[in-house]
């Protein structure tokens, strides 16, 4: 709120942070960072999640990736579009005409790159550093927890040093998927504990739930524009 409201913050940010691509092998590592690494990673933890009802060792972890997600599948449409109809501000490229190496459709506020790095491993990020009866801390878990995080942080901050969001989009992204966390963990633990979610219908919970997310991906605007492009003559 206080980025969003100070007078010229959200604009020097974003101006600084462009102006430092101005070298091109520097601006190529970001082009790229910002716009594949989000599926580079999600997608494996989406298998992992799949294979986790096969393999053993990966049953503790099942329900944390869960968690993730349904902070995905729900948290996305409400992300774009909407919240970001609602606010309907328009990108810095857009707003200040800044010459910047990335283009990206629809408004700016918030932040959907930020949501979704932060929705998809914070919950691994909580359960690597948890020491308890369920999961075990160790140095290899540490060293995952922190990896994890250096990602969602520099992807969430790319997308300023591109030029398609404020610093305030991705703060808001970044407080969106905490707090979505603690209400979704809570309603997790609720249908837990009325037994409402069982191992005999785990697998229902968990495909409804995968369809949405996979749904929003293969029709989010971007994805249709990709596919207008390339398939159809």
């Amino acid at each position: 709120m206080i980025a969003y409201f100070t007078p010229g913050f959200d604009y020097w940010i974003v101006v600084s942070c462009t102006s430092l691509l101005a070298d091109p092998s520097l601006a190529n590592f970001w082009y790229a960072y910002t716009k594949y690494l989000l599926y580079i990673v999600q997608f494996p933890l989406l298998a992992i999640y799949l294979t986790s009802f096969k393999i053993s060792k990966l049953k503790p972890y099942r329900l944390v990736l869960f968690l993730s997600i349904m902070l995905l599948a729900i948290g996305n449409p409400i992300i774009d579009p909407i919240l970001k109809d609602f606010f309907a501000r328009p990108r810095p490229m857009i707003t200040f005409d800044l010459n910047t190496i990335y283009y990206a459709s629809g408004f700016s506020l918030p932040s959907g790159h930020a949501f979704q790095s932060f929705a998809g491993t914070l919950p691994l990020i909580i359960c690597f550093l948890t020491n308890d009866a369920t999961f075990k801390r160790n140095w290899i878990k540490i060293v995952l927890a922190l990896l994890l995080l250096i990602y969602a942080i520099t992807l969430s901050f790319s997308r300023i040093l591109v030029g398609v969001h404020y610093i305030s989009d991705v703060l808001f992204g970044i407080g969106f998927a905490i707090i979505l966390m603690v209400i979704l963990a809570s309603l997790l633990q609720w249908l837990l504990d009325t037994d409402r979610l069982t191992l005999q219908n785990e697998k229902w919970y968990a495909m409804v739930f995968l369809i949405l997310y996979v749904s929003y991906i293969i029709f989010s605007w971007d994805y249709f524009i990709w596919f207008r492009v390339y398939f159809i003559p």
